[in-house]
């Protein structure tokens, strides 16, 4: 009797290939990319903490600095302050000098006057307008007015005299003088404010 197995055979089960393993060279490779990145996210770091510094000390300079502007401002406000009031006071003193020089001046051009008049020359007249100085007169001769004139200019009161008129009549020269007054005291006092004051700048010249 033949007996038939319709039941599957059963096959053997067939073995799963087991994955090859990765090779050493590959391992090497990722471990040295690592320690790469890792290193170049290091440096990332440690750059952008010393431009971070570097900016904090930046910004500490410009504050300071900035500060330092605003005290140095104040002490400029206050040496200004202090060099307007030196100048007006200044000012003042040059004026009272100034008055007090003029005050002397009349007395001396009389004096300087009476001292240039030579021998037969006499004053009928002596008038004053600011620096402008008339004098009327009569002399023996022109010869002595033009001693008188001379005389004048060399006292340093009279930088500049003029003849004005001169008419003779029975030996006697009626003559006026036109001399422009100025006292030595009050000259050298405006010669030391001039040098003192600092000149003006010019002007800038107006674009076309």
């Amino acid at each position: 009797m033949i007996r038939i197995n319709l039941l599957a055979v059963e096959r053997p089960t067939a073995r799963k290939k087991a994955s090859p393993a990765a090779a050493p060279g590959a391992i090497q490779a990722i471990l040295i990319l690592g320690f790469f990145v890792a290193g170049a996210v290091a440096a990332c770091a440690l750059l952008y903490l010393w431009e971070s510094s570097k900016i904090a000390k930046l910004n500490t300079d410009i504050a300071a600095a900035e500060q330092r502007q605003r005290e140095l401002q104040v002490i400029k406000l206050q040496v200004d302050a202090l060099e307007a009031k030196r100048a007006t006071y200044q000012r003042k003193v040059d004026l009272i000098e100034r008055l007090r020089a003029e005050q002397s001046a009349p007395v001396h051009m009389l004096d300087e006057i009476s001292k240039a008049l030579p021998d037969f020359v006499w004053l009928t007249g002596l008038d004053q307008t600011a620096a402008s100085v008339k004098f009327t007169g009569q002399s023996n001769g022109l010869t002595s007015v033009a001693d008188f004139i001379s005389a004048l200019q060399r006292t340093g009161f009279f930088p500049q005299v003029d003849l004005v008129s001169s008419t003779e009549t029975n030996n006697v020269v009626t003559f006026a003088l036109q001399a422009t007054f100025k006292s030595p005291e009050v000259a050298a006092k405006e010669a030391e404010i001039a040098a003192r004051t600092p000149p003006k700048a010019a002007a800038p010249p107006k674009q076309p």
